[in-house]
C-alpha cells in the first residue's frame, strides 16, 4: 500500500521534493556573478536533456512492472526498482530514430519501432526501413519482431498476459501472437462490405481475460461505431452504431460490460472554427456485448460543458462500481464519479483550474491526477481516495510536475522541473521516499556550467482590455540593465490549444541563449489555448472569426513597455505554425508596439489556409460545400477580414516555410510574401524544400538569432 506510506509521510514527500529543487538550484549565485558565455548549440545540447516531457519518450511504465524506462530518441534505458538506478537497455549505434515505444502487459517487455516511412515521389517508391523490436527491461537483450509493411503504423494494444498485441491499419484490424515459431502477424477480420465505408481504427482494449477486442471504427461519413470481436470465433459486433462519434469503450473489472463517450455533433456542418463550448450534449453509454444491450448511462446537461472535454480520455471504471470521467459543466474541466447502476455525478475534484491524466492506483482506492488548480499557470500532482475523501496535493513549488504512472510495486513514477532553468527529472516515490533518476554522472559534468548559466522562469500574469488573463513566461538577464533598457523577443506557439508553462521545453533553447546576449525573452500564452478553462479556449471572435487574440498581444505590449529594463522601441516576435498568424496580428494590427518578426509556418490568409487543410489533410477545416453558398461567403469573408493585413504591416520580417507542409502553407506565405514587397515592407524569405510543418529545418536558430539582431539593431551596450 505505496499511498497508505506516502499518506502517512506526506510532509517528508513534500520536503524531499523541495530539497531535490533546492539542490537544482544551488548553483544559481555562482552563475550570478559571471558573464554567460555558450554557443546556441551547447544551449540546444543543454536543453535537450531538460525536454522529457513527451509522453512516450518520457516514461515508459508498466502497471505490472517493477521499473520505469524513457527513450533519448536512439536508444531505451531503465531503472529497476528497488533503486531504479538508470541503465542503458538498448546499444544501437547510428542515427536510425525510435519513433515509438511501449511497455508490454507482461511486465517485463518493451516494444518499440526504429526507423521511419519516407514517402513516394515519382519514380522513386516510398522507403519503409521501420523494424519493430522488443526488449527484455531486466536482461537487456533486444529482438526483431517485425520490418517494413509489417510494422503497425501506430500504438498497439497489449492483451492481459503480453502474448499478443492488436493494432489496426486502414479499415482492418490485425493481431501479432506469440506462438511456438516467434511472433505471428495475422488479420482479425474478413473483407466484408461491412468494412469498407471505415477510414481507420483505434481505442483498441482487451478485455480483462483477453478473449475480447474492443475497438472504435471510424467511418467515411465522420461518424464512428464501437465495435467488440471475440477473438476465439472471430465474431464481431458493432454496438448500436449510429449517426454519432462513439469513442474510447473501456470494460468492467469482470470484463462483462463495456462503457463509451456518444458524441453528437453535425458533421456536414462543421469546420475548423465553429464554437465548441457548446453542443448536443455528449453521453456515456453502458453495453452488454454478450447481449448487443446499450443503453445511456447519463447524458451531460445543455448549455456548458455539453460538448466533449478537451481530453477525451477513457472512461475509468473502478473496483467500487464506480466509474470516473472528466466533464467541462463548470467551465472547467474536473473529474467526476457516477456508479455504474446510474445516477447523478459527483464531482470530486472541486476548484477553479483543471484535471488531467488520471491513473488509478494498484489498490484501486485512489487516483493520482494532474491539476493546476491553485496554481494556473503550472501543473502539481494531486491525490484523491475514492472512499469519500478529499484531494491532497502531493506536489508543490514554482515548476511543473506531471505524467504520473504507477508500477507493480506501488511506486509513483513522474516528471519534475524545477522552473524551466534545470533538467527536467523522472521522479519516483515510494515508502514516502523520493528518488530522482538522473541522466547520469557523465551527462551532469558535461552540462553543469551551462545549466549554471541558465536564468530562472518568472510566470508574469497580464490582464487584457476584456478582462481575459493570460500566463506568460519571462527570462531576463542578470544583473544591470542597459541604460535603454533590453531588446525583447516574443515567441508564440502554436496550436492554439496547447500551453506554455514553466518546464523546460517549448522555445526555452533559444530563450536561453538569447538572454545570455542581452535580450528579455518571453513565451506568450494567448486565448485560445488549453487549460486556463473554457472561457479562455474559446474566447468571442477567435482566430478566423476576428482575430481576438490582438487584445492579447496589446495587453502585453504594455507590461512590456512598462518594465524599466525594456528598451519599448525594441520589441521583436517570433511564432510558428498558429504562433505565426500570432505574429501577422502584431505586426499588422499593433505596428508601433513590435518592431521586427520572424513568421515560422505560419499564416497568411485564413480563407487559403482552411481551404488547403480541407483539400489536403481532410480535416473539417473550410466551411463545407453541402453549407449554402451565402453562408459560406459570410464565413470566408469574415476569415479574411480577421487575417493579418499588409496595409499596416511595416516591421522587417523573416518568413520561414518548408515546402512539403501541408498545414501551415506555402501558397499563403507566397501570396503575402508579396503583397508586402509590393508595398516596400523589408522582407526576408527562406524555404526548406524538403521539410514538412514541424521539420526542425523550419526553425533554424541560428538564422533567426542572426535576423533579429540586424532588425532590432542591438547595440554592443545592450550585450554583456
Amino acid at each position: 500500500m505505496m499511498w497508505t506510506s506516502l499518506r502517512a509521510n506526506r510532509p517528508i514527500v513534500l520536503k524531499a521534493f523541495l530539497l531535490c529543487c533546492a539542490l537544482s538550484s544551488s548553483h544559481a549565485s555562482v552563475a550570478a556573478t559571471r558573464p554567460e558565455s555558450f554557443t546556441l548549440t551547447e544551449s540546444k545540447a543543454a536543453h535537450a536533456t531538460m525536454s522529457i516531457w513527451d509522453q512516450d519518450a518520457a516514461l515508459i511504465v508498466s502497471p505490472r512492472g517493477r521499473y520505469i524506462a524513457w527513450h533519448d530518441g536512439k536508444n531505451l534505458f531503465a531503472g529497476l526498482e528497488p533503486r531504479f538506478e538508470a541503465r542503458q537497455i538498448t546499444m544501437h549505434n547510428g542515427d536510425v530514430p525510435i519513433v515509438q515505444a511501449q511497455a508490454s502487459t507482461d511486465g517485463r517487455t518493451i516494444f518499440y519501432v526504429r526507423g521511419r516511412t519516407e514517402p513516394a515521389f515519382d519514380p522513386y517508391p516510398a522507403q519503409d526501413t521501420r523494424e519493430l523490436w522488443q526488449v527484455d527491461v531486466e536482461q537487456g537483450r533486444s529482438v526483431l519482431v517485425a520490418a517494413g509493411v509489417d510494422v503497425p503504423g501506430d500504438a498497439v494494444a497489449f492483451a492481459p498476459d503480453g502474448r499478443a498485441f492488436a493494432f489496426g491499419e486502414e479499415r482492418m484490424l490485425y493481431e501479432f501472437r506469440l506462438g511456438a515459431n516467434g511472433w505471428e502477424r495475422h488479420p482479425l477480420f474478413d473483407r466484408d462490405a461491412e468494412h469498407y465505408a471505415a477510414t481507420s481504427l483505434e481505442d483498441i482494449v482487451y478485455s480483462p481475460d483477453g478473449m475480447k477486442l474492443a475497438f472504435v471504427s471510424h467511418r467515411k461519413a465522420g461518424q464512428s461505431y464501437v465495435g467488440v470481436i471475440d477473438l476465439k470465433t472471430r465474431h464481431h459486433q458493432y454496438l448500436d452504431p449510429g449517426i454519432f462519434a462513439d469513442k474510447k469503450p473501456a470494460w468492467s473489472p469482470d470484463g462483462t460490460q463495456l462503457v463509451f463517450m456518444r458524441v453528437p455533433g453535425n458533421w456536414t456542418m462543421l469546420y475548423r472554427f465553429t464554437r465548441g463550448d457548446e453542443a448536443v450534449p455528449w453521453s456515456l453509454v453502458l453495453a452488454d456485448p454478450s447481449r448487443g444491450a446499450v443503453r445511456t448511462l447519463w447524458r451531460a446537461d445543455a448549455g456548458r460543458g455539453s460538448a466533449e472535454p478537451y481530453d477525451v480520455l477513457p472512461p475509468i471504471w473502478t473496483r467500487q462500481g464506480q466509474i470516473l470521467f472528466l466533464w467541462e459543466k463548470t467551465g472547467w474541466q474536473l473529474l467526476y464519479s457516477i456508479p455504474a447502476g446510474g445516477g447523478t455525478p459527483a464531482l470530486l475534484t472541486p476548484g477553479e483550474g483543471e484535471v488531467s491524466n488520471p491513473v488509478l492506483s494498484p489498490s484501486g482506492d485512489s487516483v493520482v491526477y494532474e491539476s493546476n488548480i491553485g496554481d494556473l499557470p503550472r501543473l502539481h500532482l494531486w491525490r484523491l481516495p475514492l472512499d469519500g475523501g478529499t484531494p491532497q496535493r502531493l506536489t508543490q513549488g514554482r515548476g511543473v510536475e506531471g505524467n504520473p504512472h504507477y508500477t507493480a510495486g506501488g511506486a509513483l513514477a513522474y516528471v519534475a522541473n524545477v522552473n524551466g532553468r534545470m533538467p527536467s527529472r523522472r521522479v519516483v516515490a515510494v515508502q514516502g521516499r523520493l528518488i530522482p533518476v538522473t541522466p547520469g554522472a557523465q551527462e551532469e559534468a558535461k552540462f553543469r556550467t551551462i545549466w549554471d548559466q541558465f536564468v530562472g522562469v518568472e510566470v508574469i500574469p497580464v490582464r487584457a482590455d476584456d478582462g481575459i488573463v493570460s500566463y506568460h513566461l519571462l527570462m531576463a538577464p542578470r544583473g544591470r540593465p542597459p541604460g535603454a533598457g533590453y531588446p525583447v523577443i516574443v515567441a508564440s506557439k502554436g496550436g492554439p490549444e496547447g500551453r506554455v508553462m514553466p518546464g523546460g521545453w517549448g522555445f526555452t533553447d533559444f530563450g536561453q541563449y538569447v538572454v545570455s546576449r542581452g535580450y528579455i525573452f518571453l513565451e506568450i500564452n494567448y486565448r485560445g489555448g488549453s487549460g486556463f478553462g473554457l472561457n479562455y479556449r474559446f474566447p468571442a471572435q477567435r482566430g478566423a472569426t476576428g482575430g481576438s487574440e490582438v487584445r492579447d498581444l496589446a495587453a502585453l505590449a504594455r507590461y512590456l513597455k512598462s518594465r524599466p529594463d525594456v528598451d519599448a522601441k525594441r520589441i521583436g516576435i517570433m511564432g510558428h505554425s498558429y504562433g505565426g498568424h500570432i505574429v501577422g496580428l502584431a505586426l499588422s494590427r499593433l505596428p508601433e508596439d513590435y518592431a521586427a518578426g520572424v513568421h515560422m509556418s505560419g499564416v497568411g490568409d485564413w480563407v487559403i489556409e482552411m481551404k488547403k487543410d480541407q483539400e489536403e489533410q481532410g480535416w473539417s477545416s473550410a466551411p463545407p460545400e453541402l453549407m449554402r453558398l451565402s453562408e459560406r461567403m459570410a464565413i470566408e469573408d469574415l476569415a479574411y477580414a480577421s487575417s493579418p493585413k499588409v496595409e499596416a504591416w511595416r516591421a522587417p520580417t523573416l518568413f520561414i516555410m518548408g515546402e512539403l507542409d501541408r498545414a501551415g502553407h506555402t501558397e499563403s506565405l507566397i501570396d503575402l510574401g508579396y503583397r508586402l514587397l509590393e508595398r516596400g515592407t523589408q522582407g526576408e524569405f527562406y524555404i526548406a524544400p524538403d521539410s514538412g510543418h514541424s521539420d526542425w529545418k523550419v526553425f533554424p536558430q541560428e538564422k533567426i538569432f542572426d535576423f533579429f539582431e540586424r532588425a532590432l539593431r542591438v547595440s554592443s551596450e545592450a550585450k554583456p
